[in-house]
C-alpha cells in the first residue's frame, strides 16, 4: 500500500481484423475511474500503453484496459491488483491444555492486518499439518498425536504472504503444565467444632485429573453481599495424587448466615490455569444466642394522677455480627433474668417497640433480643429524671433529595451523645408509629445525616449519658425536587416544642433561637 502501480497494454493491429491502417485509441479505467495514459507506436508497429498510478492506496482493485474502435469502447484486458503490508508478528502466544479432549488451543494476537490473503501454521519443531486456521481466525488446536506430554516442546506461530513472512516469539512448555482442570465437587459442608464460627469443607477433584497435584482455593458469599470472599488464598489446599477425603477449614462466618460456597483448582506451576468454579453448595451456619446491646430510646407520660407512668420504648435491632441467626422477637421486663425464675415480661412482641405502663416509682426496664438458639444479655434502661443541657442553633440543610443534615450548636456542659427524632409529613397515622430517630453517639458532634423525606423532626441532647433531652421543633420542608443548579436561603423563628394538653402539641416563638435551610444545587455532595 501506498507504493507506485505500473501497467502497460499492447494492441497489434495486424492480429485484429479489421482495425489495419484504422487509429487506435487505448483507454484506462481503474474500477469505475478512468485513469490517464500514455500512447506510442512501437518499433514493431504496435500502439503501447503505459500507465502509472502513484500511491496506490486501496486494497483490491480491477484495472481495465480498452480500445476504442468505430466509437465503441472494447475491453481487451483486466488485471487485478492486491496491496497490502508484510504479515505483523504475532504477539502473546499462549497455550492451553484441554484434559477432556487431550488436545492443546494456542491462540495470539496477530497484529495489523496486512491486507494480503495469508497462510498461517502453528510450528512444534515440524509444521502440524492439522493446525491451520480460518482466515481471521487467531487460534488452532494441536490434536493429542502431535503433542509431548512431560516434556518441553518448542511451539510458535507462522504467518506469510505475498509480501514477507513474520514469526513469533517461540513458546517452550510441557503442554500438561498449561493444563486447564475440570472443576471440583464439593460433598459436604459442616460446623467443625460446634458452636463456633468455623466450618469444614470436603471436596473431590474431577475424576480427569486426579493424577495431577493441585491447589485448590474457596470463596463465598451471603445474599447481602456485593461481592465474593476469598476464603482460602491459592496454596493453602492442596489435592495430591490418590488423596481421598480432602478437606479443609476456614473460619470468621456469621451465624445463622446463608452462605454460597464454590470451589476451584489448578495444576500446582506458575503457569498453571484455573479452572471454572465448581457447582454451589449453600449452607447455613448453626445460630447462637444474639450478642451486643441494643441501641434504645424511650418517652414516658405521667398518668393517673402521677401514680402510674405510660412509657413508650423503641429499639434498633442488633447489627449484622450481633443478630447470630434470625430474631425471633424482643422482650422486656423490669428485673433481669435469674437462673431457674421464672421472667415475668411487660413486653414480648416481633416489633422495634412496645408501649407499656408501670408505677411512678420504676426507674428501668431490661430489654433483651432472642433467637432459636438463645437470647442477648439484657440492655437495661434507665428513666433518668435529669434533661440534658437545652440546645441552641438548631438548623437544617438538605444534603439530596432523600437526606438532611441537622446541625445544632455544642451545649455548654460535656455530652456524651445526642438522640434525633423526625417523622415524615403528612403523618401517615398515628405520630408514635411514623416517627425515626438516631443514636448520635460522637460527644463532640454538632452534626448528623438523616435519611428519608423525613422533613419535621425534633433534636435531643443527652447530657452526661442521660435521656430526655431538651426538645428543639425543626419546621417542616417539602421534599426537595431538583431542576437544575440553584440557592434558596429561608430562616425563620425556632421556638421551644412542647405538648400541650389534651395529647396535641403547639409551637411557641423563642426569641433567638432560629432554624435555616437551604436548596442547594442537585450535585451538592452528602459527606
Amino acid at each position: 500500500l501506498g507504493s507506485t502501480v505500473t501497467a502497460s497494454c499492447t494492441i497489434q493491429s495486424k492480429r485484429c481484423g479489421g482495425l489495419e491502417g484504422e487509429e487506435i485509441q487505448i483507454t484506462w479505467r481503474l474500477d469505475r475511474e478512468p485513469m490517464s495514459g500514455s500512447q506510442h507506436k512501437s518499433v514493431e508497429g504496435a500502439e503501447v500503453s503505459n500507465l502509472t498510478i502513484s500511491h496506490f492506496n486501496r486494497t483490491r482493485a480491477k484495472l481495465w484496459c480498452s480500445v476504442v474502435w468505430n466509437g465503441t469502447r472494447q475491453l481487451v484486458g483486466m488485471a487485478e491488483i492486491h496491496a497490502g503490508y508484510p504479515p505483523s508478528k504475532p504477539e502473546n502466544l499462549t497455550c492451553m491444555m484441554n484434559l477432556s479432549e487431550n488436545s492443546l488451543t494456542c491462540q495470539w494476537d496477530p497484529g495489523l492486518d496486512g491486507h494480503l490473503p495469508a497462510r498461517v501454521c502453528e510450528v512444534s519443531q515440524e509444521a502440524i499439518p492439522d493446525c491451520i486456521p480460518q482466515a481471521g481466525q487467531s487460534y488452532c488446536t494441536i490434536p493429542r498425536r502431535f503433542l509431548q506430554l512431560y516434556q518441553k516442546m518448542d511451539i510458535w506461530v507462522s504467518v506469510q504472504n505475498a509480501l514477507g513472512t513474520a514469526e513469533s516469539e517461540h513458546l517452550c512448555i510441557d503442554p500438561t503444565d498449561v493444563a486447564k482442570l475440570d472443576p471440583p465437587v464439593l460433598k459436604s459442608i459442616q460446623s467443625v467444632p460446634f458452636q463456633t464460627d468455623c466450618v469444614s469443607v470436603a471436596w473431590e477433584v474431577a475424576p480427569t485429573s486426579s493424577h495431577i497435584e493441585q491447589q485448590c482455593e474457596l470463596r463465598y458469599r451471603t445474599r447481602e453481599d456485593p461481592g465474593w470472599t476469598l476464603g482460602l488464598p491459592p496454596g493453602s489446599a492442596h489435592a495430591h495424587f490418590g488423596t481421598p477425603n480432602l478437606k479443609t477449614h476456614h473460619c470468621g462466618f456469621l451465624f445463622g448466615t446463608d452462605y454460597r460456597f464454590q470451589m476451584r483448582c489448578r495444576r500446582v506451576t506458575a503457569m498453571g490455569y484455573w479452572s471454572e468454579w465448581s457447582p454451589a453448595w449453600n449452607f447455613i451456619t448453626h445460630e447462637k444466642a444474639p450478642a451486643g446491646k441494643l441501641d434504645v430510646w424511650w418517652k414516658m407520660t405521667p398518668v393517673d394522677s402521677g401514680k402510674r407512668a405510660e412509657v413508650h420504648l423503641l429499639w434498633k435491632a442488633l447489627k449484622r455480627n450481633e443478630v447470630n441467626g434470625r430474631t425471633l422477637g424482643y422482650w422486656v421486663s423490669l428485673s433481669p433474668r435469674r437462673r431457674n425464675v421464672e421472667l415475668t415480661a411487660v413486653c414480648n412482641t416481633t416489633e422495634m417497640q412496645c408501649n407499656f405502663s408501670v408505677l411512678a416509682g420504676v426507674r428501668r426496664v431490661y430489654l433483651s433480643a432472642y433467637n432459636s438458639a438463645g437470647e442477648s444479655a439484657a440492655t437495661e434502661v434507665i428513666f433518668l429524671e435529669k434533661k440534658g443541657q437545652p440546645l441552641a442553633g438548631i438548623h437544617t440543610s438538605p444534603c439530596d433529595e432523600h437526606s438532611l443534615w441537622v446541625h445544632w450548636e455544642a451545649p455548654r456542659a460535656a455530652a456524651t451523645g445526642y438522640i434525633l427524632e423526625w417523622r415524615q409529613t403528612p403523618l401517615p397515622g398515628p405520630a408514635s408509629r411514623s416517627m425515626s430517630w438516631q443514636v448520635e453517639r460522637n460527644r463532640s458532634a454538632t452534626k448528623a445525616l438523616i435519611r428519608g423525606r423525613a422533613l419535621r423532626g425534633r433534636v435531643w441532647g443527652s447530657s452526661l449519658g442521660r435521656g430526655g433531652g431538651q426538645q428543639r421543633w425543626v419546621p417542616g420542608l417539602s421534599p426537595l425536587r431538583f431542576t437544575g443548579p440553584r440557592s434558596v436561603h429561608s430562616t425563620w423563628n425556632l421556638g421551644d416544642w412542647t405538648p400541650a394538653r389534651g395529647g396535641g402539641a403547639h409551637h411557641s416563638a423563642g426569641p433567638g433561637l432560629w432554624g435555616a435551610a437551604w436548596v442547594v444545587s442537585s450535585d451538592s455532595p452528602c459527606f
